[in-house]
């Protein structure tokens, strides 16, 4: 059984971390992949109130600059749930039309707190490879 099929899915169906993805960028060490979550967690911590009011100004080169970066973490990270809601986000900054990012960014920040839990079940039961 690998780490994947030990998670809920996400509404894609696919898990909300990909514990592949986050122990080969930890290079499978314990310590490195909390570290790494607490900076991928701090760095969604900043990015996400930029990200909402970005959206609140209308600002969608910011709100298509922010998505990326957060979008681009995620990938690194295996944080799979937060990938698409970040990149419909992108993809509407990219084009100056917001026209339902509204939603998407509810979509992920609901999809962050999933993230966050699967993590913290994840170290809890200390399991790193």
């Amino acid at each position: 059984m690998t780490p994947n099929d030990q998670e809920a899915p996400a509404p894609s169906g696919e898990p909300p971390v990909d514990f592949v993805q986050l122990l080969s960028a930890s290079g499978e060490d314990p310590v490195f992949l909390q570290e790494l979550a607490k900076l991928y967690f701090d760095q969604a911590g900043e990015i996400m109130p930029g990200l909402r009011a970005a959206l609140e100004k209308r600002s969608a080169g910011d709100v298509n600059y922010l998505a990326h970066r957060l979008a681009g973490a995620s990938l690194s990270c295996g944080m799979t749930a937060m990938v698409a809601p970040l990149r419909e986000l992108e993809k509407r900054g990219r084009s100056g039309d917001l026209t339902g990012a509204d939603e998407f960014m509810v979509q992920a920040a609901a999809n962050l707190e999933t993230v966050r839990a699967a993590i913290q079940e994840y170290l809890s039961r200390g399991k790193t490879a």
